[in-house]
């Protein structure tokens, strides 16, 4: 590794992915509209798209005119990803730092949700050594993933965005901006490899975990877990039009002094299939 590499804040990351990167403009398609999730665990909530690009969600009254579980506001941002599909994100609260990405699918008439939850600052310093010896995994950003149908009650037969191995064995290069450029190596379904080719973490490379899920044909939900640096990536990979666009959550420090959670895209290019 080269003498200048080090590891970085995501404050910094988002720093550095700022000038001339490839995140496509936010969109407003979504504003004004309101969208009941009706999840699979039997929860309900209605978000609503508010002018100044606020979202507000909270569960339907009960039958004694009562609120009856989560409720909030906050600032948010929306990618369009393809007709009727929107990449929508926003943070929910500060104590402890938490994202929720929407994957709204509005030509199936389903959701999927994405809760993010950062360390807290005496968990930040947590050494691995110890997270191995207490069985916890090695990263220390939690994701809960939820699937919901949209206006109408989940039933057996509403469709979902599934887990998928179609990414395992391909290795790919994402250009972020002039100046950013990784590698992915998609090992199984758990663990990728990233190096950084580019840019403020060139040098840098790691082993974390992850998730896919589907989305449509050579579309997916791709999401990363760093242990080094908690952090937690979304990005939606679309291999028809070879781009991704998504998000990166982390603390802006070093465990203290807020969070960022910042939109990004990338140019990709698929470099070789490895079959097993």
């Amino acid at each position: 590794m080269g003498e200048s590499a080090r590891w970085i804040s995501v404050g910094e990351l988002a720093q550095a992915f700022g000038p001339g990167n490839h995140t496509p403009p936010p969109t407003s398609e979504l504003a004004g509209s309101s969208h009941v999730l009706h999840f699979e665990d039997g929860r309900t909530l209605e978000y609503r798209f508010l002018p100044d690009s606020k979202i507000a969600w909270s569960a339907p009254a009960s039958e004694g005119g009562r609120a009856d579980g989560d409720e909030g506001e906050a600032a948010y941002f929306a990618l369009k990803v393809r007709d009727a599909l929107y990449f929508v994100d926003f943070v929910a609260e500060q104590e402890p730092p938490t994202s929720v990405t929407l994957i709204l699918d509005l030509e199936q008439r389903i959701a999927t949700t994405l809760v993010a939850v950062l360390p807290e600052s005496p968990d930040v310093g947590h050494s691995l050594v110890a997270r191995i010896a207490a069985g916890q995994e090695l990263t220390a950003v939690s994701a809960t993933f939820s699937s919901a149908a949209v206006g109408a009650p989940f039933t057996a037969q509403t469709p979902r965005h599934q887990p998928t191995a179609e990414l395992i064995g391909r290795r790919v290069e994402y250009t972020y901006s002039p100046t950013e450029r990784y590698e992915h190596i998609y090992l199984n379904e758990d663990f990728y490899t990233w190096q950084c080719l580019m840019g403020s973490e060139k040098g840098l490379a790691d082993t974390d975990r992850c998730h896919y899920l589907k989305l449509g044909e050579q579309l997916y939900l791709f999401v990363w877990r760093e242990k080094i640096v908690p952090t937690l990536g979304a990005v939606v990979a679309d291999f028809s039009a070879m781009r991704t666009m998504g998000k990166i959550f982390g603390h802006a420090q070093d465990g203290s002094g807020g969070v960022v959670d910042f939109p990004v895209g990338a140019r990709a290019r698929l470099l070789n299939v490895t079959a097993h």
